[in-house]
């Protein structure tokens, strides 16, 4: 399992405590978030190429649930001003880190099961072909 500054594994009670906390960010993520998994044209230097966008973000006006996010689970936390609105504060983690992420809370997700169970098959049939 995954969570940002944890040993996981310690106690029982502990391990209870760690997958509440998934099946938490999965029930936020279901309700506030945003799950991209496409592949787009990039103009690079030295050419035009397909690329991976991967990435998990929460967008919320409620800060301290945005900033719970960033300290369990790592990353940063984006203040996004609107001019006549309350501010949006953002919580992304991308690639490697959205891979991670997902394995653990996607058993408790439901309606981004798809999107979260697409990023890990990516990564697991990239790392099948690295072994062999």
């Amino acid at each position: 399992m995954y969570m940002h500054g944890t040993n996981v594994g310690e106690t029982r009670t502990m391990e209870q405590g760690i997958r509440n906390k998934f099946a938490y960010l999965a029930g936020l993520f279901d309700g506030e978030g945003n799950v991209t998994y496409k592949k787009y044209w990039a103009n690079k230097p030295h050419g035009r190429y397909k690329c991976w966008r991967i990435q998990m973000e929460i967008v919320m006006t409620d800060k301290p649930t945005v900033q719970w996010c960033c300290d369990t689970f790592g990353g940063n936390l984006r203040e996004k001003p609107r001019r006549e609105h309350k501010m949006q504060y953002r919580w992304r983690r991308g690639f490697r880190d959205a891979y991670k992420i997902a394995k653990v809370i996607q058993p408790h997700a439901l309606t981004k099961r798809i999107e979260l169970t697409k990023i890990i098959n990516h990564y697991e049939k990239t790392n099948d072909k690295e072994i062999r």
